[in-house]
């Protein structure tokens, strides 16, 4: 996920953090000012939350909607990251992690950080690059979090990092990562969904209604083709277009999507 609100039409402002109960007033204060989001109820159509779990995302408008909490600990989450490990992922494949070989990866549209945690969890040093303040937010409280249980925080706090805010698209942030490169570079580019059925999970619902689509998206390829090592993965539906047009060398299907190779030089 990489689109930033403020180029979202119609979302001029960022989502406000405030506290869903009062004794946690000071401490959302103090977690707004980390972040520089607003302390204060906006117009915006989400609002962040800090409650006794976490951080969630609401939906202003759509009050029956549930709102989004990411918790790599417990729930359906935490299932897939404990099957995660296995060969058989599609996208364990895609980035060659094998038996005695885990590249560091740049997960650079980490989003809510649900593939880039299987790819933590089956061994790889993960860093998460999120443009949109109010995701990176959501993604950061999720990944503390992990990092403090008792049962998988060692781990994730060996391998998994969430950097500073921003987009490998913008060139001084390339130059910054330039320094430290990644093996690979994994993308997820927001990619519209057309169908309105139920079978477009809410979240991601709610995430295209905060973020839009990632417009600038053909950008995404070279820019992480420059900084990049070894190789390059984009997750793609099944049956979209190659990102910036640009045959990938080899591919992995999966039941609804492929992950598009663009392989610089072998590990």
């Amino acid at each position: 996920m990489t689109t930033d609100t403020e180029h979202t039409p119609g979302c001029l402002q960022t989502p406000a953090l405030m506290a869903a109960e009062p004794e946690l007033a000071a401490a959302a204060q103090q977690l707004a000012r980390h972040y520089q989001l607003p302390e204060e109820a906006n117009e915006h159509d989400f609002v962040l939350e800090l409650t006794q779990f976490g951080v969630q995302l609401r939906w202003k408008s759509q009050p029956k909607v549930t709102p989004l909490l990411v918790d790599f600990v417990r729930g359906k989450q935490a299932w897939r990251r404990q099957a995660g490990g296995a060969r058989d992922e599609a996208i364990v494949r895609a980035l060659g992690i094998a038996k005695g070989h885990r590249p560091n990866i740049l997960d650079a549209t980490a989003g809510l950080g649900r593939d880039g945690m299987i790819l933590v969890h089956a061994g790889c040093q993960v860093r998460f690059l999120e443009r949109n303040p109010a995701i990176h937010v959501l993604l950061s409280d999720a990944i503390n979090r992990a990092q403090h249980d008792d049962s998988i925080g060692p781990w994730v706090t060996e391998r998994a990092r969430v950097l500073p805010r921003g987009s490998i698209i913008e060139q001084a942030y390339a130059q910054q990562l330039a320094k430290e490169p990644p093996m690979a570079i994994y993308l997820d580019p927001m990619f519209p969904h057309r169908d309105k059925s139920a079978a477009v999970k809410k979240d991601m619902q709610m995430l295209q209604h905060l973020a839009g689509t990632d417009e600038d998206s053909d950008q995404l390829l070279p820019a992480a083709l420059a900084v990049a090592t070894h190789r390059v993965v984009v997750k793609r539906p099944a049956k979209a277009p190659y990102l910036a047009g640009q045959h990938p060398s080899a591919q992995v299907p999966s039941k609804k999507h492929r992950f598009d190779i663009y392989i610089k030089q072998a590990y």
